[in-house]
């Protein structure tokens, strides 16, 4: 699988659960504070970015897809943040 254009494959990496002040325990879904997510990449269009570089990326962009009963996040080069 070879991304093309301006997009990215990434792998998503879900964070663990965070316990509040108040003791609740809130997963990543429902944690409104963290805008952005960390992903892997595993193939980009352009020559910019390097497979297996970890970014950030907005939580909002992208869609899913399916391939070889994997689930990758495909997303647009302009969503991705930061180089880890």
């Amino acid at each position: 699988m070879k991304a093309i254009g301006n997009y990215i494959v990434i792998n998503e990496i879900h964070e663990a659960s965070t316990t509040t002040e108040g003791g609740l325990e809130l997963g990543e879904k429902h944690r409104e504070d963290i805008r952005y997510r960390k992903g892997i990449i595993v193939s980009s269009g352009p020559d910019v970015l390097k497979k297996d570089q970890h970014i950030l990326f907005d939580r909002v962009s992208g869609f899913p897809m399916e391939h070889g009963n994997k689930i990758y996040k495909v997303i647009n080069l302009r969503d991705v943040i930061a180089i880890l």
